[in-house]
Order: structure tokens, then C-alpha cells, then sequence
């Protein structure tokens, strides 16, 4: 099509403006006939003598026209010179293009063939397919020898088109050196960045000048907070458009107005990513396109944006596309979309688009020169586009800033992190060695100090990098997106093994150590020793009434009944006890739901997306990192907010742990729990009345009297002092054990205890199906509290001589034991060891929650964050994350319930039955 156009040109351009000049077809402008020659009909004729001869004297009439490449005759008088040739009308006449008069013909050399009336070199094999032989020699030839401008954009455009399809490198070589030969030396436009000794794509990229300056404000006129870029389309035929702002052009799917004016904004990493139907580029109207993109500076300039090619560095092969720098990196000038120039055979298009800026490390609030990034697919048959319709086309807007000082930070603060993680270790061992001096008699001593030691540090490196990233992920967040000047952009999110990965291994880490450490916790809390201490002496009081009415074997059976105490006390402080362990103040639920309100029902999900502002919009891809402290933030924010309501109600609505303590008191039952070799608390709950047992009007007495001052405090210290006058209501304490009374309690009550549980045997399978109620039937319950029986009486002597010099023994804590959590200096002393009283240290703030979920919410709640962080990274959904969440904790709640449930029934020897 395009040499016939040629031919009709040269036909049409016989009118020339004046009648002296000829339309020269090879060149397809007017020119004067050289010196020697008349023009006759649109041909330059030879002089009408031959060395003084008349022609028509000299040669026949019908061989006088002469066409000739120098205007001059050559030779014999009636032969053609040079490229001339005598024609079966005997007419000499110049060989069309570049062809030579071979034999009397025209035709090309023995060193170069034929193509479209062109004679190209042997060793240009890039023009093989249709469309390339069709326009590639003349294009090739005309931009070459003619420095036609026309010829030389369809020369550009092939290029492009050849640049990842050439056969060799020897081929692409070739045509790389012709194609930046002629666009330096014949004014050719550039289509390739030369890469040299003294010009290389880093200084194209960092040494271009750009003299706007960037930010995120949109009331400065001194600088710009969009990024505005124009375009220029060149078609195949050679036609060039004018600059055009860059809009839509580049995106295969679809995109609205906002979505566009959103991608121009500087920093906003935008990404629109869709499967496209490609069966409409087998249509013969849509043609291929190619653009050159330009850059609108400051001062009214434009400035042309290079382009980087997947796979091509200028010699046929390149780097890979997962490596989207500027290094080493040969640039082209222009790209195309789709090719379907091959159809009906196959098709190519950009399968990935990006464009890429980043900030200058020269100059402040200033960018380097951007640059596009374009991924090509292979080619794809027409039948395969049919059959399958859809491919996956990406394009988005990236911004980067230099990340050496980044990383530097982070590794320094990383660093630092780990010096206080090791401090901290330390520090929790030291006082752990100072809590279990080594004559405590454990077994395997140093074996039990190492596995302690592993588990702490799995513990503290934990929740220190947990700290570490939320700062640091903050941080960025706040930075990021409150910045109105540039001062941090995110890291390349496509780089992501690189750039995210790090984070990405130290948060599962961190949730490794996480885990292992929450469950080492739940299974020391379900391994603590719990003993009940009934102070109930009265008998039950029933009425004389019926008494009378009983025969004498009766009567001494009621008198006998009456002198033992009633088991459902103590049954209702176990059940009570056992359904503390999985108390907790933060509820899992109420935080789920607000989260995901916030996040899904409000769009604060969107806040994690990779742009400078607050915007909710949702075409931007999301940051990770951004995310992550979003998400954490906004979980714990709500968690401490349920915390720091119940304090502020807690005078009103306190908790369930504060009513445990009244309801022993009212039961008439204390608690000893030892969760260490010479730890544990005391829960003191004798009736201030001395008896408990009755009926529902002698517990209303029992309260009435108590308000009414009458009878004792429910302090276990009924003395006060100036110093300590809330000691007779003090109720909850903290006990360091000497060694003489711990080996009380393990000979006199757990080893007993424990020989007479294991002799009792299981009888059937019914007793082995239920043996996690950890006690069997066979257990002679009698035996039993016989033991409980004689312990107690122990413990309430120890008791009553720690009341009687509460002066020596009850202390308060000092800060720095307070802080620390250090034990009282008597521990390491040795004649600690053979006292027989403990050291009570006063304990308002109730301690003993440490021994459930309640008394470690700081720990929960992070754990809580984690998981649900886990699920957010692992799934990127916000509802199956907040589902997910919730069964894992569901899960951790009925583990430590069925332990927990296990050991309390073991310990108290209270049938799990009973335990509701």
C-alpha cells in the first residue's frame, strides 16, 4: 500500500512549480535538471550534440533519451553510463532506487537482494516478516541514503517492534549500531540512549535537569504536586501526532477520570492491574501505535522520558523483570502497546507497564528523571488469543527515594534493639536465679536454669521486636502520610524480596517465638499448686424443731452430719477459680468488631495504601508495612481502650478478680497458690463473722453485721499503723517461701497426696475415659481430706505466727524489687532456709492474677494483635483475618481451660465434674 502511495506521489509530483524543475521520485522532491540536460515530459534530456555531433545525427532518433545518475554522457556515444541502462525501446534510463545495470537489467549486487524494489545488504535479517519486508529495506534505505524523515520514523517504529524478536545477536547488533549511526549522524530522532565511557544511563537518569521541585502540598506555585506528562504517537506509515497530555494511553483496562487524575498525583504509587480480552486487537482497524513520553518542567521545557525494555540491553538479551533499576541499563526512546502488525499470525503487548521516579539525592524536594518500565509478553498465537481471550496486564505509578540511609536506620535501630533484648535477658535470668537459689533442691538444677533461660529469651526478643516494629512501621506511617514536603517515600514495593522481605521474615519470627512463649506460659499457669484453707468451725444450724421430732439413732445421725463442714463451699471458690483462668479484662469479641468497623465498615483499611495522604481511595496497591501498623495500632488502641474504661469504672463495676477475693471472704475459704519452688500468693478469706455456713438469711446477717463494724476486719493483719492503715482490709499477698516450709508442704500434703492418687487404680474404661477429671473413682476421699486436713492445721499455725509478728514478717515491696520483680534479700541467706514463717509482702494490687489470662493483658492483647497481623499479611482480607482471629483464640481460651480445669481438679482433688 505504501508503494503505491510512492508511485502516485511521484506521478503527482510532475506539476512542480516551475516549469525548470522535475519530481525526482528517489528523493520525492522538485529539482533543476543538472548541467547538460533539457527537460522534456518530466525527464532531464541529454544535450542535442555529442562532441559537437547533433544526436539525431549520432544515434538513432528513438534511443536520444538519456536518463543518467550524472547528466553526462559516458563511453560510445549511444551507450548509458552508470546506473543506466538501454531499455527494449533503446531508451537509457537511470535503475529506479538503488538498483545497478546488471547484464542490461536492473537489479542489485551480488552482495546485497532485492526487497521492495531496494537493495539491502545480505546480512540485515531482522526484516523477515511480512510487514518488516514490506516497509523495512525502503525504510532502511530511505532514512540512509535520502535522510528522509518520513522513512526514518518507520525505521524508529520497526526497531522497536525488532527489538526483542531479532534471530541473532549478530543481527541485532547490526541494526542497533545502523539505527544509532543514523539518528546521530542523519538527523534520524532518537529512539536509543548511547551508553558509553563518558554518557551512561545513571547520568542520563541523575544528571538530566529537572528544575521543578515536588511535594504534596496543592497551594504552592513554586512547585508541583503532579507529575504532568505528555505523549506523542507515531503509526506505522511514518505519521507523527502532536504532544498530548498523558491520560489513559497506557492503561489496557479499564480506568475513570479519577482513577487518572489520581495517578498523576507525585508519590501516589498507583496500580491498575485486569485480565484484557485481546481478541479485539485481531481486528484489521485497530493499529498499532507507538509513543515517546515527555515530561512538562517547571519552566514551560519538555523533557523526554527514556524507556527501559525487559530483556534488552542493546544486544539482544538483558536483564530479568524482576530487576527494574537504572543501572547498566540501555534505554530506548519510544515503546508500543500491542503489535498485531503480525496478524492473522500472532500478537505482542505490554503486558506490564510501570513508571518509576526517584528522589534526588542532590538536591531537596527535587526528583530525578523518571523512566518507563516495560515487560513484553512472548508472542501469542491468533488461535491461542481465541480459545483463551483473557492475559493479565499490569500498569501503575511508583515512587522511590534512596534507600541506603533507610536501611542504615533500620539495621542501627535493629542493632540497638538487640543490645537491650540481650540486657533484658539477662537481667529477667539474674532475678529468676535469685527467686530459685540452687539449694532449692530441683532436680537437674543447671539443666532447668538453661531450658528457663531459652524460654525467656524466646519471650523478651519477642515482645522487644514486636515494640521495634511498631515503632519503626509507625514511624514510616506518620512520616509517609502526614508529609507535606518530601521527606520519606516508601520503599519499591515491586521489589518486594528485597525491600519487604526482611520485615516480612522478622514479624514471622516474632510470631514463632510469640507462640512457643504464650503456650510456655499457659502450661506453667496450669501447673501452679493450689491449696484451699477452710477456716469454718461452727456446726450447721438447724432448727431444735425437728430435732425433737427424731428418734435417738436419728438424732445422733444429724449431730454427726452437723459436725462436718459442707463440700459446696469449696466447690463454689473452685468453680469460681477455675473460671478466672481464662478471664480476661480486654474482650476478643468487642475487639474484633470495632476493628473491623473501623477497618472495613469506615475504609480505614485504605489507609494502608501506598500514597502520601489520608485518602481512602481504593486504586492504590496496599503497603505491607503500612498496614501492619495500621492494624496494630488500631487493635491495641482498642484493647487499651477497654482497659483504661474499666479502670475508670472500676469503683463501680470492678472485676471479677476483686469479687473472687470478697466472695472467699464471704465463704469463709483462703487460698494458697504456689507457682514456684519459693513463690506463690496468699488470698486470705476468713469470714469476718467465723462462720459461714447457713442459710440465705444468715449470709444477709453475715453482711449486715460486717457493715455495721461488728466482729473482725477481713484483713488477714487486724493491726494498723500510721504507715499501713488499710491493713486490716488488706486481703491479697505475695509469699517468699523458706526452704523449711516448702519441704513441709511437699512431704506433709503433695507427696501423700500424690501416693495415695496414684494407688488408686482405675477400674474400667469409663474411669480411664474420664481420667483427665484427675480423680479417679477409687480414691478414698476420706484418706484425702484426712491429709488436707492435717496440712491445713499446719498452714493456719504457720498463718497465726505470721500475724503475730507481722511486724517482722508482712513487708512492703521497695521499687527497685517492685520493678524488677526481685525477691527479698532473707532468700539468699542461709538461715532463711530453716524459718519455718514465709515473707508476706503486702499486695494491693492483687497479684495472684498472673496466675490467668487477666493478670497478663499486655501480653494477650500483643499476642491477640499478632495473630491477627499473621492472618491480614497471610490472606489480605479483612474479614477472613477477623474469622480467623477469633477461632485461634477460641481455641488458645478452650486449651487453657481443659489444663487449667485438669490441674485445679488434681490439686484440690475436686471432681472435674463439679467444676461447671
Amino acid at each position: 500500500m505504501l508503494f503505491i502511495l510512492f508511485i502516485i506521489q511521484s506521478i503527482n509530483g510532475q506539476l512542480c512549480e516551475t516549469a525548470e524543475q522535475f519530481y525526482n521520485p528517489l528523493t520525492s522532491k522538485c529539482e533543476a535538471c543538472p548541467a547538460g540536460t533539457g527537460l522534456i515530459n518530466n525527464q532531464c534530456i541529454c544535450d542535442s550534440t555529442i562532441n559537437g555531433v547533433p544526436v539525431n545525427s549520432a544515434c538513432p532518433a528513438e534511443t536520444n533519451l538519456c536518463v543518467s545518475d550524472t547528466g553526462s554522457w559516458q563511453g560510445s556515444a549511444c551507450s548509458c553510463s552508470g546506473h543506466a541502462i538501454t531499455l527494449p525501446t533503446n531508451l537509457c534510463q537511470q535503475c529506479p532506487n538503488n538498483q545497478v545495470n546488471v547484464s542490461g537489467k536492473c537489479s542489485c549486487s551480488a552482495s546485497s537482494l532485492a526487497s521492495d524494489n531496494y537493495c539491502v545488504g545480505l546480512y540485515i535479517n531482522v526484516f523477515s516478516d511480512d510487514i518488516s519486508q514490506v516497509l523495512g529495506p525502503k525504510a532502511y534505505d530511505g532514512c540512509n541514503l535520502y535522510n528522509d524523515m518520513v522513512s526514518c520514523q518507520q525505521l524508529a517504529n520497526l526497531f522497536i517492534l525488532k527489538r526483542s524478536t531479532v534471530s541473532t545477536e549478530k543481527d541485532f547488533t547490526y541494526l542497533y549500531n545502523a539505527v544509532l549511526t543514523f539518528q546521530n549522524k542523519k538527523n534520524m530522532p532518537s529512539i536509543i540512549h548511547e551508553v558509553s565511557t563518558t554518557v551512561t544511563s545513571v547520568t542520563l537518569i541523575e544528571d538530566t535537569p529537572i528544575q521543578m521541585q515536588v511535594n504534596f502540598k496543592e497551594d504552592r506555585a513554586t512547585s508541583l504536586n503532579r507529575m504532568p506528562f505528555y505523549v506523542m504517537e507515531y503509526y506505522i506509515d511514518g505519521s507523527v501526532s502532536e504532544l498530548k497530555p498523558l491520560q489513559n494511553q497506557f492503561q489496557l483496562c479499564s480506568s475513570s477520570y479519577g482513577d487518572t487524575d489520581l495517578a498523576s498525583n507525585f508519590g501516589v504509587s498507583y496500580k491498575n492491574d485486569c485480565n484484557v480480552d485481546f481478541t479485539k486487537y485481531l481486528n484489521s482497524n485497530y493499529q498499532t501505535v507507538f509513543y515517546s513520553v515527555w515530561i512538562k518542567d517547571i519552566d514551560g521545557s519538555f523533557i523526554q522520558v527514556p524507556i527501559k525494555i525487559a530483556d534488552y540491553d542493546g544486544n539482544g538479551n538483558g536483564e530479568t523483570e524482576d530487576q527494574y533499576g537504572y543501572t547498566n541499563t540501555k534505554f530506548l526512546w519510544r515503546f508500543f502497546m500491542v503489535d498485531n502488525l503480525k496478524s492473522p499470525s500472532e500478537i505482542i503487548y505490554a503486558k506490564s507497564i510501570r513508571l518509576i521516579s526517584y528522589l534526588s539525592t542532590k538536591e531537596d524536594d527535587k526528583t530525578f528523571l523518571p523512566y518507563f518500565y516495560v515487560i513484553y509478553s512472548e508472542p501469542i498465537s491468533i488461535t491461542t488469543i481465541e480459545n483463551e481471550k483473557y492475559y493479565p496486564v499490569k500498569y501503575g505509578h511508583y515512587y522511590y527515594q534512596a534507600k541506603t540511609s533507610f536501611y542504615t536506620v533500620a539495621s542501627a535501630l535493629l542493632i540497638v534493639a538487640h543490645i537491650f533484648i540481650i540486657i533484658v535477658w539477662f537481667i529477667r535470668i539474674y532475678v529468676w536465679t535469685k527467686r530459685n537459689p540452687s539449694y532449692t533442691g530441683q532436680n537437674d538444677w543447671c539443666m532447668y536454669l538453661t531450658i528457663r533461660s531459652f524460654y525467656v529469651l524466646l519471650d523478651t526478643w519477642a515482645e522487644v521486636i514486636f515494640y521495634y516494629l511498631a515503632i519503626f512501621t509507625g514511624y514510616l506511617f506518620c512520616f509517609f502520610k502526614f508529609q507535606q514536603t518530601i521527606y520519606i517515600l516508601m520503599p519499591d514495593l515491586s521489589d518486594y524480596a528485597n525491600n519487604y522481605r526482611p520485615f516480612e521474615i522478622l514479624f514471622y519470627m516474632m510470631f514463632a517465638c510469640r507462640l512457643i512463649s504464650m503456650f510456655n506460659l499457659i502450661l506453667r499457669q496450669a501447673d501452679v499448686q493450689v491449696f484451699f484453707i477452710d477456716w469454718e468451725k461452727s456446726e450447721v444450724l438447724r432448727p431444735r424443731e425437728l430435732a425433737e421430732k427424731l428418734d435417738n439413732n436419728v438424732l445422733r445421725m444429724v449431730e454427726q452430719a452437723q459436725s462436718k463442714q459442707s463440700a459446696w463451699r469449696m466447690i463454689l471458690i473452685a468453680n469460681e477459680f477455675n473460671e478466672l483462668q481464662i478471664y480476661r479484662i480486654v474482650s476478643v469479641e468487642w475487639t474484633l468488631l470495632f476493628v473491623g468497623f473501623f477497618l472495613e465498615g469506615l475504609n480505614w483499611i485504605n489507609l494502608g495504601q501506598e500514597q502520601p495522604n489520608l485518602s481512602l481511595d481504593k486504586t492504590i496497591p496496599k503497603n505491607y508495612v503500612l498496614q501492619y501498623f495500621l492494624c496494630t495500632f488500631l487493635y491495641m488502641a482498642i484493647g487499651l481502650a477497654q482497659i483504661i474504661i474499666q479502670k475508670l469504672f472500676d469503683i463501680w463495676f470492678p472485676i471479677l478478680v476483686e469479687d473472687f477475693v470478697d466472695l472467699c471472704a464471704i465463704s469463709n475459704v483462703s487460698i494458697l497458690i504456689l507457682d514456684d519452688v519459693l513463690h506463690g500468693y496468699y488470698i486470705h478469706g476468713e469470714n469476718p463473722i467465723g462462720y459461714a455456713e447457713g442459710s440465705s438469711e444468715h449470709l444477709a446477717n453475715c453482711l449486715h453485721y460486717e457493715a455495721l463494724g461488728k466482729g473482725k476486719k477481713r484483713g488477714f493483719i487486724q493491726e494498723s499503723s500510721l504507715q499501713h492503715s488499710d491493713d486490716v482490709d488488706l486481703q491479697t499477698f505475695e509469699l517468699f517461701l523458706p526452704m523449711r516450709f516448702r519441704e513441709a508442704y511437699e512431704k506433709v500434703y503433695n507427696q501423700e497426696l500424690k501416693q495415695k492418687t496414684d494407688n488408686a487404680q482405675y477400674q474400667n474404661y469409663n474411669e480411664i475415659r474420664v481420667l483427665r477429671q484427675g480423680v479417679p473413682d477409687g480414691l478414698d476421699m476420706a484418706l484425702v481430706q484426712a491429709i488436707k486436713d492435717t496440712f491445713s492445721f499446719y498452714l493456719k499455725d504457720v498463718l497465726t505466727q505470721v500475724r503475730t509478728n507481722f511486724a517482722k514478717c508482712v513487708r512492703d515491696k521497695l521499687p527497685v524489687q517492685r520493678f524488677f520483680d526481685y525477691p527479698p534479700a532473707d532468700l539468699e541467706e542461709n538461715y532463711f532456709k530453716d524459718q519455718s514463717m514465709p515473707v508476706f509482702f503486702r499486695d494491693p494490687d492483687q497479684s495472684f492474677k498472673s496466675m490467668f489470662f487477666c493478670g497478663h493483658e499486655f501480653f494477650f492483647l500483643i499476642t491477640d494483635t499478632m495473630i491477627f497481623n499473621f492472618w491480614m499479611i497471610l490472606t489480605n482480607n479483612t474479614y477472613l483475618s477477623l474469622m480467623l482471629t477469633y477461632l485461634i483464640s477460641a481455641g488458645i481460651f478452650n486449651f487453657r481451660q481443659w489444663v487449667g480445669e485438669r490441674n485445679l481438679a488434681d490439686q484440690s482433688k475436686i471432681d472435674s465434674r463439679f467444676l461447671i
